[in-house]
């Protein structure tokens, strides 16, 4: 199985929880083993350098914005004349965005799925980043996979294969 770095928040109910059994099934299926850390390694240190390790492991990176915060009401640059209130706002781990760029910057093909509502920043925003951000409803991706998302992981394993021609496993 070929190594590859998924980022995601902890689950927080039972419709994200869902969604990642069957991602994580869809990969496998797929002979990709997803690791990160937490889930499937732990160390003893401090995030960044375990991190680093694991994903220089890896061929290829899937992250994925889930909604783990809910802003009612807030407030974009609170203090200056730009002020702009913002009802509703959904936002993500940080974890996403730094094991992202972390990735990005080892050179892995990138896939970057993102529950429609979370904010698009970051990472998430198609605006900066070099990668095709999917968007995806949530409740639609619980009891099976869209074919739209298994078609997208499916373009994504086909630029895995060109980097890694001869399928080989950096950690065999």
């Amino acid at each position: 199985m070929i190594n590859v770095f998924i980022s995601h928040p902890t689950p927080s109910n039972d419709q994200q929880d869902s969604f990642l059994i069957l991602l994580k099934e869809l990969l496998a299926a797929e002979g990709l083993k997803p690791v990160n850390l937490g889930t499937s390694n732990y160390d003893f240190r401090k995030p960044l350098k375990p991190i680093k390790e694991l994903i220089e492991s890896c061929h290829g990176a899937i992250i994925i914005g889930l909604e783990r915060h809910h802003s009612y009401i807030g407030y974009d640059n609170e203090q200056s004349v730009s002020k702009k209130e913002t009802l509703h706002k959904f936002t993500t781990s940080p974890w996403i965005h730094i094991e992202g760029g972390m990735a990005y910057q080892a050179g892995l093909p990138l896939i970057i799925l993102k529950e429609e509502k979370v904010f698009s920043e970051g990472i998430l925003d198609p605006n900066n980043s070099d990668s095709y951000i999917f968007d995806f409803i949530l409740d639609n991706n619980i009891e099976k996979l869209s074919e739209n998302i298994k078609k997208i992981i499916e373009s994504w394993i086909k630029e895995l294969n060109k980097t890694d021609p001869y399928n080989t496993n950096k950690n065999s």
